[in-house]
């Protein structure tokens, strides 16, 4: 978990690093782009001013002579430098008096300010700059000639801008490290909220690896790594849940079978030891307990390849009217025998419906031995067939054939309905093993239904009797 915080702290310390550079460096461009237009302006406007005045100077001598003495007052700012030339192009006055009587074309002087009298150019001036690194200078004192844009404006750095701009740029890489400085804090501070899920995870991983599966991760946030954490505790539950399902399973199945075994190794120890007589009374209990164990191994057979998805089923149209009343002839005679009585009652055009006759065979054969083994005498047990579009309590969506199979027996209690589909769960003492069943009929019910996307469920009422409802959809 070290190396995703490193990485994450990496990679925020990457970016903040990146973005601030950039940041510093297109501020730094922009600066001395928009600074150099500024300067330039100004010089542009100076050197008008000053051209405008010396045009007036011109006007009443009609000559250059004693501008020397003049410029200075033209000169706004120190280092800054002023050069007249006339019309002739030859230095007539310079405050730096190093360019007297010289040329402009010598100089490489180009783009002054014109000087206009009576509509006559009658000479140009340049304001120059300093320069502070050396670049293009002229003469003594360093004075840039050369790169003039507009006006008669220089496009050279002074001492002054230069020292500008190096204020600019420390005090924006200042800010830059300080930015840089707080985004890596709270960077450090988001990677740890980010991390600290993940870890907590990742123990309660190990946990779940050693078997503890009640161990559950606190859920400290409600954004999607708060739902992976609910959804490793629902994941964690829902082990648990099975674990403790599995553990009930084998202790069910090893009493379930331990009983028949148990009858049958006391009945041949008796036989061997000539306590019983090896004749057809204590053969039989034997062929019936090994029946049951053939039958409790083939239901939980039928159940394992229902739940993983693997039983095969052989559909083909089948009248359910016609299969119901054949199932209702042959558990008559055991009917009689308990004096309950059996009723059959199907809806006009009852369709037929694509299943595999002997699956549903077997449900409805579980639901009617049921049925009439917890019917007390004088009772009735009564199957309903009809169609039904849809029941959204019990989630059937689409129309379906719905079988109902009602008892007035002695009913279940409202905590035991839940569960009486679970495999081996039995109600009380009125369930007992001594019925012959396995325990697993409801069960083998559910996920035959299930099998052919159909759904089941039951309703009672305690004394009253039960409903036992089998919805198979009419259009698998």
């Amino acid at each position: 978990m070290r190396s995703l915080s490193w990485k994450l702290g990496g990679a925020l310390l990457l970016i903040v690093v990146v973005s601030v550079g950039l940041m510093a460096y297109l501020t730094n461009r922009s600066t001395a782009r928009e600074f150099r237009q500024y300067v330039m302006q100004g010089n542009i406007i100076h050197a008008q001013l000053a051209a405008e005045s010396l045009g007036e100077y011109y006007a009443q001598g009609q000559s250059w002579q004693g501008v020397q003495g003049i410029l200075p007052q033209f000169l706004m700012m120190g280092g800054e430098r002023l050069v007249v030339v006339d019309s002739s192009g030859v230095v007539v006055g310079d405050t730096g008096r190093v360019w007297l009587g010289e040329t402009e074309a010598r100089l490489g002087l180009s783009g002054g300010e014109p000087v206009i009298v009576s509509g006559r150019e009658v000479g140009r001036v340049y304001v120059l700059a300093p320069s502070t690194d050396g670049m293009m200078g002229m003469m003594s004192g360093g004075m840039m000639g050369r790169g003039m844009m507009g006006n008669g404006s220089p496009t050279v750095v002074t001492t002054a801008e230069e020292q500008f701009f190096s204020r600019v740029n420390r005090s924006l890489w200042v800010a830059g490290l300080v930015a840089a400085a707080v985004a890596l804090l709270l960077g450090l501070l988001l990677t740890r909220q980010i991390t600290r899920p993940v870890r907590a995870l990742t123990r309660g991983a190990r946990q779940i690896s050693k078997g503890n599966l009640d161990y559950r991760v606190k859920a400290s946030s409600k954004d999607e790594l708060g739902e992976l954490v609910q959804s490793f505790n629902s994941m964690a539950a829902s082990l648990a849940g099975s674990e403790q399902a599995r553990r009930r399973l084998t202790a069910d199945i090893a009493h379930e079978l331990r009983t028949p075994l148990t009858v049958i190794e006391g009945t041949v120890d008796g036989m061997l030891d000539g306590v019983f007589p090896p004749d057809s009374e204590h053969l039989t209990s034997i062929k019936e307990q090994t029946a049951l164990l053939t039958r409790l191994i083939g239901d939980l057979r039928d159940i394992s390849l229902a739940e993983a998805g693997q039983l095969k089923l052989e559909r083909a149209p089948t009248d359910m009217v016609e299969l119901v009343r054949r199932k209702l002839a042959q558990v008559e005679v055991k009917a009689q025998e308990k004096g309950v009585a059996l009723k059959l009652e199907a809806h006009d055009k009852v369709p037929e419906i694509n299943v595999d006759y002997m699956r549903i065979e077997q449900v409805i054969t579980n639901l009617l031995t049921n049925a009439i083994y917890h019917t007390p005498a004088g009772g009735s047990v009564t199957v309903s067939i009809g169609t039904v579009d849809a029941d959204r309590e019990h989630q059937v969506s689409n129309p379906s054939l719905a079988i109902s199979v009602a008892d007035t027996g002695e009913g279940i209690a409202p905590e035991h309905l839940p569960h009486i589909f679970e495999r081996f769960y039995r109600v009380g003492d009125s369930r007992a093993r001594s019925e012959g069943g396995t325990g697993l009929g409801l069960a083998i019910v559910k996920h035959l239904v299930q099998a052919h996307g159909g759904k089941v469920w039951a309703t009672s009422q305690a004394g009253k009797g039960s409903t036992f409802t089998v919805a198979l959809p009419l259009n698998a």
